[in-house]
């Protein structure tokens, strides 16, 4: 798969990727020769770069443009993307920089973000505007490596996300606060003016708040099915290779089939809302390059209810819950999960869970349709008290006991001798015998109640230790 799309990307490099030249259109101009670029940890594509073509003269921080390379990229997951961009003389074209290999200066600006990259180019800012005046300058526009938070805090005031211009042969592209679904454009210089190849390397992929990018963007057609929150417009974009004109249709109920969509013969087409989208793209001669359909789905209401199951009996200790959904809109692999005020997870599975109430919430991946669960109640006991009344701790009892009113608890010293039994659901123990403080130590307890696991409610007998700390 991954050789497939080497092959297509370089077989077609210098027929689509002719430098745009951007600032010298008119408005009614897109652009629409960058090529779509994702970076994940099962593959890490390597570009050709540009050699032999003009500057677009000064752009941002770039006092010069030469050889300019543009990709643009559609975030997958939400979060902070930080990217080395390395350029170099592949000399083995094995698309890995190895040792003895020799590196290729390199600068870059990047831009968003957008709905699309299919975008005006006039819309891509030549120009920072420290003061927020209206009157901006490239001048005004800092190098990151000079003040590496001028872009991140968007002290330039416009939509450049980044831009740098070190000597340095691998530059850092930072795209903080990157919303899915969002596209970003990033224009790659080759000063050195030298065949080679272009890598763009998402560096911090591990890290929890970490955002994605999206790599079915490399795969022609129009990628997988959008799931939306209501029934709003939302932005389609495809491409085919080879395609130089296309056209859009909607599956219509009435007729049973796509109809064209008049007007609509640009890569990117705005849809009001769910529905079956098909796209077609034409080569020079008219003929059929590739159709591809794509529905955009509302899952406003995907899960109906959330059930459960607890895989250990009561007073295990720990407890593994796995939420059972029921779905009405989509899959189960597109629901999400999360106990209590913790994050969500796409596991329906929560390990070591302590006793006490929880509740499971789940919804769609898309970000709506959340829908709780009841309240998980399970039964447990604290592992120490002090009862020194501060308020805090003062007494021992066994945790949400109160629904097993023929329970009998029992509590023991370390020699086994009676101190206290306890009502299900009283005030518990506080720490005396005989109205006399017992000392710091372990102690014992026993109790007999009705396992609620069991759809028979057997009778069961548990026994554990707790502290008694002053």
């Amino acid at each position: 798969m991954v050789q497939s799309i080497y092959k297509i990307l370089y077989l077609h490099l210098f027929l689509l990727m002719l430098p745009c030249a951007f600032f010298a259109q008119t408005n009614d101009q897109e652009c629409r020769n960058v090529l779509p670029f994702c970076s994940d940890i099962s593959q890490e594509l390597t570009f050709a770069n540009t050699i032999s073509q003009e500057s677009l003269g000064e752009i941002g921080c770039l006092n010069t443009t030469p050889n300019p390379a543009w990709y643009f990229m559609r975030i997958d997951r939400s979060g902070e993307l930080t990217f080395d961009i390395v350029q170099w003389v592949d000399a083995d074209e094995d698309g890995f920089f190895d040792r003895g290999e020799r590196q290729l200066d390199v600068d870059f600006i990047a831009w968003g973000p957008f709905e699309t990259s299919y975008v005006d180019c006039d819309i891509l800012s030549k120009e920072c505007d420290n003061n927020n005046n209206g009157d901006g300058r490239p001048s005004e526009c800092e190098n990151n490596a000079d003040d590496p938070l001028y872009y991140i805090e968007n002290q330039d005031n416009s939509n450049i996300v980044d831009c740098s211009y070190s000597r340095n042969s691998i530059e850092t592209l930072t795209i903080p606060n990157a919303v899915v679904g969002e596209y970003y454009i990033v224009l790659i210089t080759n000063f050195a003016d030298e065949s080679g190849v272009i890598q763009l390397q998402q560096t911090n992929m591990d890290e929890l708040e970490a955002g994605t990018t999206d790599c079915n963007i490399l795969e022609p057609g129009l990628g997988d099915d959008i799931a939306i929150c209501e029934d709003r417009a939302v932005v389609l974009q495809g491409r085919f290779d080879n395609a130089v004109s296309y056209q859009w249709f909607t599956f219509s109920q009435a007729a049973n089939s796509f109809v064209t969509i008049a007007g609509e013969t640009a890569p990117v087409y705005t849809a009001p809302g769910s529905g079956t989208y098909r796209m077609e793209g034409y080569d020079s001669t008219g003929a059929t390059v590739g159709t591809d359909d794509i529905e955009v789905v509302n899952v406003s209401a995907a899960v109906s209810r959330v059930g459960y199951t607890i895989a250990e009996e009561s007073f295990a200790g720990t407890y593994t819950i796995t939420a059972i959904p029921e779905v009405v809109v989509g899959d189960i692999e597109d629901i999400e999960y999360k106990i209590d005020n913790g994050i969500y997870q796409a596991s329906p599975v929560f390990e070591n869970v302590f006793p006490g109430e929880h509740q499971i919430t789940a919804r769609h991946s898309a970000g709506c349709s959340e829908v709780l669960s009841e309240v998980i109640i399970i039964m447990g006991y604290p592992k120490y008290f002090t009862p020194n009344g501060d308020g805090f701790h003062d007494t021992w009892s066994l945790i949400n006991i109160e629904d097993q009113p023929l329970a009998k608890i029992y509590i023991f010293d370390r020699y086994g001798k009676l101190l206290k039994q306890l009502r299900p659901g009283g005030p518990g123990w506080d720490g005396t015998y005989n109205g006399n403080p017992m000392p710091s130590s372990d102690y014992w307890f026993r109790v007999e109640f009705n396992e609620p696991r069991d759809p028979n409610q057997r009778r069961r007998v548990v026994a554990g230790n707790f502290s008694l700390i002053r």
